[in-house]
């Protein structure tokens, strides 16, 4: 590797710790544009290009049409856009004050999808699902029913601490994107199961000292990846497709079931930690299309018939 590459990959880590320490970008967040800018210098590197300041706006978009004939998907592509123009932008001001090659580079255009949804009985039933009274069963009980009760982040309760709850009042509070704090209000039912954890199955899991909620079997951390396997396996037991199920889904449905049964979107808004409403309104747009298919479904004009 030559010396100008190697400056590159120096500067790529800068950016990185300037995302860290003064965006207050989440891990995952990092995690992701460090994939995406590697990807980005390994295509560079290849073409015989080692230093930002020969890079032109030419390059950049080339490797974006190589990456969508790679057949990756909008938003992957959309976020590498982001993550080449913040790049860019940061060298061009930090380290070689010159012109910013990225600064017209535009993102695909997203369409605004709708999100897994499941039906409140469906929602119970799979609630339901973990039966018995082990240490596991116990905390994934009140992890499922953590993640229906408040809506967070599969990280963020991933990441729950013992400081962070206040059961006997109803709340916990959450550490969202960019460490921001929130605090979210908590189910009745979801504080019995997670009290129950707490005195009854935790002990078992505990095995060194750490303020972590909820432990793996080996006392750690409860991983995302594990949380994601723990929704899987209780979606095949209560008889739901797994393929449609995973932790966020039980995000979109707290916040539609909140919006369906009357909460206004300034209060969803909140509990979800969403910084634009523009964000949230999509939930307003599944309760639209629901309310059409009650239309369609049971008005007796509703077939267009005269």
């Amino acid at each position: 590797m030559t010396a100008e590459a190697c400056a590159l990959r120096l500067q790529l880590q800068a950016f990185l710790d300037y995302l860290r320490l003064e965006c207050g970008l989440a891990e995952n967040s990092m995690a992701a544009y460090r994939r995406d800018l590697e990807r980005l210098l390994d295509f560079l590197f290849a073409r015989g290009t080692f230093d930002w300041r020969g890079v032109r706006a030419d390059d950049l978009t080339l490797f974006l049409a190589q990456e969508r004939g790679s057949q990756y998907a909008d938003k992957t592509l959309a976020r590498r856009v982001s993550a080449i123009r913040m790049f860019s932008r940061f060298l061009s001001i930090e380290v070689i004050k010159g012109e910013d090659a990225a600064q017209f580079l535009a993102p695909p255009k997203l369409e605004m999808g709708l999100p897994q949804m499941l039906a409140v009985s469906d929602v119970q039933k799979f609630l339901d699902a973990p039966q018995g009274e082990g240490a596991l069963v116990m905390r994934d009980r009140a992890m499922l029913q953590t993640l229906y009760a408040t809506g967070a982040r599969a990280s963020e309760v991933c990441d729950l601490t013992l400081g962070r709850l206040h059961l006997d009042e109803g709340f916990v509070q959450v550490r969202g994107k960019g460490s921001k704090e929130r605090v979210v209000p908590i189910s009745r039912r979801a504080v019995e199961h997670f009290k129950a954890y707490l005195q009854l199955g935790r002990p078992q899991l505990v095995k060194f000292p750490t303020d972590i909620a909820f432990l793996s079997k080996t006392g750690r951390r409860v991983t995302r990846n594990r949380l994601w396997e723990v929704v899987k396996h209780y979606a095949l037991a209560s008889g739901l497709n797994p393929a449609l199920l995973h932790p966020h889904t039980l995000r979109h449905c707290f916040a539609t079931h909140l919006l369906e049964n009357g909460a206004d979107i300034r209060s969803v808004q909140e509990m979800l930690g969403h910084v634009s409403i523009a964000t949230t309104q999509i939930y307003t747009h599944v309760d639209a299309n629901r309310l059409r298919n009650v239309m369609l479904r049971f008005h007796p004009r509703a077939s267009g018939a005269a």
